[in-house]
């Protein structure tokens, strides 16, 4: 049996071929550098918080007092003590896709914390279920605690709660947990209903 040698060679070739990377190597990672991570962020509040903590205790064992300006202060985001206190603790939590706490939250994570926290009420933990559920309230009718929807005509997708004065407390994917208008232009054009769960 005397085998051809182009068929050897078109074989070895492909052999070879199937052996070489599809795509190129990933480039060296230079000394010094660090890629960016979202729990990076998670790192730094908890250095923040340890760092507080720390000072706190210090303090403490001192027997001194920690002076009022160095206390954080509940802001006065909805001016109802109740809510100030609640909401006034998660503004400026990052924004973490599927995060519920105040070391990182998504906009439906951080409303149903906040129901829960303030009122001991569980709801819907999608902003699709949440819309979906809840009594439909008139832009006009909103009250403090109402929740406000966004999204186009085929889906919900973000949450909020109503704080008064035409705003409104979501977690910002850029910002993290912040009061913003309704009036906003890129909110105003996207927002889509509100429902009432209080």
């Amino acid at each position: 049996m005397k085998i051809n040698s182009k068929f050897v060679l078109l074989a070895a070739l492909l052999l070879l071929a199937s052996c070489a990377p599809l795509r190129p190597l990933a480039p060296e990672i230079p000394k010094g550098y660090t890629r960016y991570e979202p729990t990076a962020t998670i790192q730094k509040s908890k250095e923040r918080d340890a760092e507080i903590l720390k000072y706190e205790q210090q303090v403490s064992d001192s027997g001194q007092q920690i002076p009022d300006y160095e206390r954080p202060k509940s802001r006065n985001i909805t001016g109802i003590d109740a809510w100030d206190k609640v909401l006034s603790q998660w503004l400026g939590t990052p924004y973490l896709l599927g995060g519920n706490t105040k070391r990182g939250t998504d906009c439906s994570g951080f409303v149903s914390s906040v129901y829960m926290e303030k009122e001991g009420m569980p709801i819907p933990r999608t902003s699709r279920e949440g819309f979906r559920k809840g009594k439909s309230i008139a832009r006009d009718n909103l009250v403090i605690g109402d929740l406000v929807f966004f999204g186009n005509r085929f889906r919900v997708s973000h949450v909020g709660i109503y704080v008064g004065k035409g705003n409104f407390i979501h977690a910002s994917t850029s910002k993290g947990v912040t009061v913003t208008p309704l009036d906003d232009s890129y909110w105003k054009q996207r927002y889509i209903g509100a429902r009432r769960y209080l």
